[in-house]
């Protein structure tokens, strides 16, 4: 999905590799646990969370939340991107 902020977001979280693998240019900050990781290891998460889609009355919610600034972003590893969707599920 080609959303500006959500490459406002990526790039407010990210720094040069300094390690010895060569094809990594750039790594990422988790919002959760502070670790630095690799592109494919992060994904950009809502942090207020977007919703349901059970009734037709949602679709307009839905869509205004999924389709928000980069205020309402934030770039997530994918153990803390699950545990947070877990959460999000109970």
């Amino acid at each position: 999905m080609k959303w500006p902020p959500k490459y406002d977001v990526m790039n407010a979280a990210k720094r040069p590799y300094k390690g010895s693998d060569k094809r990594r240019r750039f790594e990422y900050k988790c919002a959760s646990c502070k670790n630095w990781k690799k592109g494919s290891e992060v994904s950009v998460d809502h942090i207020k969370e977007c919703g349901s889609l059970k009734e037709y009355s949602d679709l307009p919610r839905f869509v205004e939340t999924l389709f928000c600034e980069a205020d309402n972003l934030q770039v997530l590893c994918k153990t803390c991107h699950d545990k947070k969707t877990q959460e999000a599920k109970k």
